[in-house]
């Protein structure tokens, strides 16, 4: 027995030594060369050092067309809108929240445009950089937020769609403050998602998102509906998650509007009456232009996205399609559904408006793109941008502004008549001062009352208002008639307005009194917002 436990023991002591031999870490010796070892670490730090060079050479490439988009054309004379944002930034603060309070926007960009042109000027490229800056700070938002809900490839894809969209060019160009509502309407998305797809505990971030809804709301109406959508979004998909911050953090965003400028909202609800009956309530003829606005050369590109989407296999969409964008998705269609519905009753709904939307548009195309979401394919919606930018806009506009001026001056002469439709006066006025001319011009509008508003019409279409409109019309030529005598024979120029049903009440008359002067006027190729020819009568 002994014998046998001496055996047994001997066979116990080397099956415990065999397995914990087999539990040992088993240490292979290096039998690579120091240069064998060297290599594998510069082909490491190559592969880690790849994706931040793409990055920068994207990131290069962004800010490069980004300028070049916002910079293009953007010495082409101010329109009406812009004359007005001028003329309002360069009063003294009281004169313009006196100013800004009688017309129907918040303070915010005309705040920041007096500080812009107290230390660059006036002049319009300078003028309109402000809106080209905030443009190029939108796409790169774009870039972040892409980058961080989808990766590179697609963030690029969704920062060229921004970018490229006929209505981001625009409003890059443009003194006015759609571009920066793009900009605080983009941050407040991707500050957003603390509370939705990357659930965050962030003071930072919380405040952040509280300050950028603050200024939002001083910016522009339109950004409300973003918020609302933010609103239902959370509601109706994470209401179970951080339901309270953010609950407290719309009602920290909204607090400074309804205290400081919700009364004087009020008070612009009046005026906006007027100054939004020329808007008409939404027709399905809108929507190709609304498209067109928003995707630009992208709707070229897209049976190529569509054709590397069948390459690449639909299964990986049908998996993450849901998760990657009901986001922006659904905050796209909150944000235009909820303007839309409320033009049906009362029509306040605008393509250029759409542009607190158009952001989500881009992410949504880039989520929906997946896998075809390639260079190629941002290299193609860059290059029919570039061709559409050269074949689409001239390179000069002479029937704009500026050279209407240009032609008054050198034209008229010493008391001739100006007689202005629509809303061309002003920014004609505007370069008739920058001309320094030595004549001094009998300018009217008509309707006169255009003259007390000059940044809308009113309510010049009513049928009721057919008969005020031919007396003032009758006026205005007695005014006229009394003016000339045999000795000196005042010309009238008269500006065609775009509303031929109102221009035709002083025309008629102007043909009935006076001889037409063919020679001495204007055609315009290129209509201009406002005005399509000027005739001249003696």
């Amino acid at each position: 027995m002994r014998a046998r436990d001496g055996v047994s023991e001997r066979y116990l002591s080397l099956r415990r030594n065999s397995v914990g031999a087999c539990r040992r870490k088993i240490i292979v010796p290096d039998m690579k060369t120091k240069a064998e070892r060297d290599a594998d670490t510069n082909n490491s730090g190559e592969i880690q050092q790849e994706p931040r060079t793409l990055s920068m050479v994207c990131l290069v490439l962004l800010l490069l067309l980004s300028s070049f988009f916002a910079l293009n054309r953007s010495n082409t004379a101010y329109g009406t809108d812009e004359v007005w944002s001028v003329k309002t930034a360069s009063l003294n603060y009281s004169a313009e929240i006196a100013a800004l309070k009688a017309d129907v926007h918040p303070p915010l960009y005309f705040l920041i445009l007096h500080s812009w042109m107290r230390l660059f000027g006036t002049e319009e490229r300078t003028v309109r950089s402000l809106s080209g800056l905030f443009y190029l700070l939108s796409v790169f938002a774009v870039f972040g937020i892409g980058r961080e809900l989808y990766g590179r490839k697609t963030a690029l894809l969704c920062a060229v769609i921004y970018l490229s969209s006929p209505l981001a060019i625009l409003a890059a160009q443009f003194a006015r403050m759609y571009s920066l509502l793009s900009l605080l309407s983009i941050l407040s998305t991707w500050l957003y998602l603390q509370f939705s797809n990357k659930p965050r505990d962030s003071r930072v971030l919380f405040a952040l998102y509280v300050v950028v809804n603050v200024l939002g709301t001083f910016t522009h109406i339109a950004f409300f509906f973003l918020l609302f959508a933010q609103i239902v979004f959370q509601l109706f998909f994470y209401r179970r998650i951080r339901i309270k911050r953010f609950v407290l953090a719309i009602v920290l965003s909204l607090a400074p509007y309804l205290f400081l400028w919700a009364p004087v909202l009020l008070q612009q609800v009046a005026i906006s009456r007027e100054g939004l009956l020329w808007v008409k309530k939404p027709e399905p003829s809108m929507l190709p232009d609304l498209l067109f606005q928003f995707g630009g050369a992208f709707w070229l590109v897209l049976p190529l996205l569509l054709y590397l989407r069948w390459r690449s296999g639909f299964d990986s969409f049908r998996d993450s399609s849901k998760r990657l964008t009901s986001l922006p998705l659904w905050l796209l269609a909150i944000t235009l559904l909820t303007p839309l519905l409320i033009s049906e009753f009362k029509p306040i709904f605008i393509p250029r408006l759409a542009i607190v939307s158009l952001h989500l548009f881009a992410l949504t195309i880039g989520a929906l793109a997946g896998k075809g979401a390639n260079y190629l394919l941002s290299i193609a919606v860059i290059a029919f941008t570039l061709m559409l930018l050269i074949v689409v806009h001239p390179a000069s506009a002479p029937c704009d502004n500026r050279e209407m001026a240009i032609y008054l001056s050198k034209t008229a002469n010493d008391g001739d008549v100006v007689i202005f439709t629509s809303l061309t006066r002003s920014p004609i006025d505007y370069y008739l001062e920058q001309t320094r001319t030595s004549q001094k011009l009998f300018e009217t509008s008509f309707p006169a009352e255009i003259d007390q508003h000059p940044g809308y019409e009113g309510n010049v279409r009513d049928p009721g208002r057919r008969a005020a409109l031919e007396r003032e019309a009758k006026s205005l030529m007695g005014r006229v008639g009394v003016m000339q005598s045999p000795s000196r024979m005042r010309r009238i120029f008269f500006f065609h307005g775009l509303r031929p049903e109102i221009d035709s009440l002083v025309e008629e008359r102007l043909r009935e009194h006076l001889e037409l002067l063919p020679a001495q006027g204007v055609k315009c190729a290129e209509i201009p917002p406002y005005f399509k020819e000027v005739s001249v009568y003696r």
